[in-house]
């Protein structure tokens, strides 16, 4: 297969890849010009030369992949020294690792006003947005971005399992009067974050629920963002969604755990209780 129709097909799926191409070579070595591609699950296309040199360049690729970092590989072709790959040929090669992540996926629970708001922001900022509602009315609201890809059905219970979520997922709780049976449907599933607008108080008694009626332990409940958002003050929709997206772009960026560590995760304004409807 091509290796740009493998890329292609990589992109489409949503799944990282890293771009193997020489960019520099010194005296003999088998590839002068050439390319190849790794992904996340070990799928390879294309050749570098073969041999141990790409053997231990596939190598470091899978640890670019792992780490979310381009790098530059050299190897020398010789049994001895530094960067030597164990080959006889004599020369050296230098290999760029171009990593290509996937786009973050963000679930939103309820496609009302301020989840429309965070649909919007987070098309922009490169997300690929879900939007699940049991009203099929709000799935088809004029402001809900048409990129958006929807999903419905009578209750939570019904549209989890239609959502494909992983350990890399973020999802957003914002119904109309059926948190609670959202979180009930989600909380066991895999995700990196999962938030609920909710004031203080809402925040406050779900979490008693986690505990007492569903036997969590603290470790799952306290990995819950509740109320979410950063706190700016956030009154109207489209604010909060900035809210919301900010704490979402710090989880992802790797920022999270070090910003909860040194303030406390008060989250936005009471208001969210009445905005969650609609």
């Amino acid at each position: 297969m091509n290796i740009f129709a493998t890329l292609s097909r990589l992109e489409a799926e949503n799944r990282s890849f890293a771009l193997l191409q020489i960019i520099e070579c010194r005296g003999s070595s088998p590839r002068h010009c050439a390319c190849m591609l790794l992904s996340e699950t070990g799928e390879v296309e294309g050749t570098i030369g073969g041999g141990m040199l790409e053997r231990l360049a596939i190598a470091r690729a899978r640890e670019a992949l792992e780490e979310g970092a381009s790098c530059i590989f050299h190897g020398r072709l010789a049994r001895h020294g530094e960067n030597a790959v164990g080959s006889d040929c004599g020369g050296a090669v230098s290999v760029h690792i171009a990593v290509y992540p996937r786009q973050p996926e963000l679930f939103l629970l309820g496609a009302g006003h301020v989840n429309r708001e965070i649909a919007r922001l987070a098309l922009a900022l490169n997300y690929r947005v879900t939007v699940a509602d049991t009203w099929p009315d709000n799935l088809t609201h004029p402001q809900l971005p048409p990129a958006c890809r929807r999903v419905g059905g009578d209750n939570y219970m019904q549209i989890t399992p239609q959502l494909g979520l992983d350990t890399q997922s973020y999802v957003v709780i914002a119904t109309n009067h059926e948190d609670r049976e959202a979180l009930e449907q989600v909380i066991n599933q895999p995700y990196r974050y999962l938030g609920l607008l909710a004031s203080r108080r809402k925040a406050h008694h779900l979490r008693n629920m986690l505990r007492k009626e569903l036997g969590m332990d603290e470790e799952t409940v306290a990995r819950l963002h509740a109320p979410l958002g950063l706190d700016i003050g956030a009154e109207t929709p489209a604010e909060i969604a900035v809210s919301v997206l900010a704490e979402i772009v710090r989880e992802h960026r790797g920022t999270g755990k070090a910003a909860r560590a040194a303030q406390p995760q008060t989250g936005t304004t009471p208001v969210l209780e009445v905005a969650t409807t609609g």
